[in-house]
């Protein structure tokens, strides 16, 4: 009797119609492998601290050389975060060189997480290659693996630029000068540092840029406290030293001198610098300039500021930036204003009980709430990359990075009560009418350098108030 016949190997194999597989050709695919899962697990502890993975797959002696570099840098990073405020801790980081190696950093720990997940997933101990689905899965975890460190470069790549323009770029100013103080005058070991603020009224149809806001701010390194004066724009005849003077109003001479190099070769910002510090007796060592649309975007970046207005006004011509219709005005009481509208406190002064000297008592409350609002609840760190886009296009500094820090230390040390706040007005000097130059206001200098004195006082000892009654053209000194 013969056997039954075998069937053939190709009906086994293989659907019939189905061509064979070419020789060397490799096996395709299928949607899903058994390993698959626990391959994506192994591939997500790895994503999450590396080496889990690997201590998962059996890989003991690689699992925890991948992970001690991950959490030693973790590690660091915490204490830090614990042990800084929020304000302190921007202030360190935005430094350009702490930026450069906090990026390098960051890439670092990216290429180590993504490594560990890669070879997580397709350790050679699995049999068989992984499934479409496996791929897939894997795909997503590289991407949100990858993703925060993607943004965190964006923010610090940008940062890292935006502060290289603050601290050493040029602000493109109207009449086209440009020109910043080069190099700095630092103070000496436990000396008041003295800080030139301005605003400048840049705008595209003037000949000349106007630092239409001065004041100066001087911070006691002992956190003794902090004084602020305002300059009058319109202070005229003020000295230069080597026995010259400036005729014109102060806020024309950084852009005067801009214009004329041979007479001041050290350009706009360090003449104005010279001369602030002869009228008030003191050495400037730092500036600090924003025009108005930087001083807008940069209140907008904080989510605003609060304002308790203590005396409300109306000023019928106002028609500054972000208005469509000319006049604003404010009642008394609490406000929160957006960008426009704290430009528009700060330099309204045509209602019918203002003036230029309250207007300079109201930069100086912006000036505080900027500072309030800064340091609230880590808004620093909340509003960071508007608040880094905004500071880089718009501020020029030349405060050294690494005085940053301490600068924000003072910042959070010392309260509203330990800040003296002084308007110079009459009988600081002289309001008056110029044939040439319209309304213009004449230095008393031996008063003011006498102000002075118990403004800037040697470090800690606490500032005083300058004891004037307020006068009725003009705002109170405010403590």
């Amino acid at each position: 009797m013969r056997p039954a016949a075998r069937p053939a190997l190709r009906s086994a194999a293989r659907p019939a119609g189905r061509p064979a597989p070419r020789p060397g050709a490799r096996a395709r695919a299928s949607w899903a492998e058994p390993q698959d899962p626990r391959r994506l697990f192994a591939a997500i502890l790895s994503a999450v601290v590396p080496g889990l993975g690997q201590a998962l797959n059996g890989r003991r002696w690689l699992a925890p050389r991948l992970a001690l570099p991950f959490l030693v840098v973790v590690g660091i990073a915490g204490l830090v975060v614990a042990t800084q405020s929020p304000t302190r801790l921007v202030a360190t980081l935005v430094a350009p060189l702490t930026m450069t190696i906090l990026l390098a950093v960051n890439g670092a720990i990216l290429a180590l997480r993504l490594g560990a997940t890669l070879h997580a997933f397709f350790d050679a101990r699995y049999p068989g290659r992984p499934g479409r689905l496996g791929a897939l899965g894997l795909a997503i975890v590289v991407v949100l693996t990858a993703a925060p460190h993607v943004v965190l470069h964006g923010w610090g790549d940008a940062g890292k630029r935006a502060f290289e323009r603050v601290f050493t770029g040029e602000l493109a100013l109207a009449d086209g000068s440009g020109t910043l103080a080069a190099g700095t005058r630092d103070p000496g070991l436990g000396e008041r540092i003295n800080v030139l603020v301005l605003g400048i009224d840049k705008t595209p149809w003037r000949t000349a840029t106007l630092t239409d806001t001065m004041l100066v701010v001087s911070v006691d390194p002992t956190g003794a406290g902090v004084s602020m004066v305002s300059l009058p724009r319109d202070l005229v005849d003020v000295p230069l030293g080597e026995d010259d003077t400036f005729h014109a109003k102060l806020n024309s001479l950084m852009s005067y001198a801009d214009r004329h190099p041979d007479a001041f070769p050290e350009g706009g910002i360090r003449t104005l610098e010279d001369a602030v510090g002869d009228l008030l007796g003191i050495r400037i060592h730092y500036y600090a300039l924003m025009d108005f649309v930087g001083f807008v975007k940069m209140v907008d970046a904080l989510g605003g500021v609060d304002i308790d207005v203590a005396h409300g006004f109306f000023d019928p011509e106002y028609d500054g930036y972000g208005f469509t219709k000319m006049g604003w005005g404010v009642e008394p009481g609490p406000h929160h204003f957006k960008g426009y509208e704290a430009l528009a406190y700060a330099r309204a002064r045509k209602g019918a009980t203002e003036t230029d000297f309250k207007r300079q008592a109201r930069q100086q409350e912006i000036l505080l709430a900027l500072r309030d609002r800064a340091l609230e609840g880590g808004s620093l760190l909340f509003h960071l990359p508007e608040l880094l886009g905004a500071v880089g296009e718009y501020v020029r500094t030349d405060i050294p990075p690494s005085r940053l820090p301490e600068l924000a230390a003072l910042a959070e040390e010392i309260d509203s009560s330990r800040i003296v706040r002084i308007v110079i007005q009459r009988p600081l000097v002289r309001g008056g009418v110029d044939d040439r130059l319209g309304s213009v206001q004449w230095p008393e200098l031996e008063l003011i350098r006498e102000m002075a004195g118990v403004l800037f006082p040697a470090p800690g000892t606490p500032a005083q108030p300058w004891p004037t009654p307020a006068p009725s053209t003009g705002a109170a000194a405010a403590p």
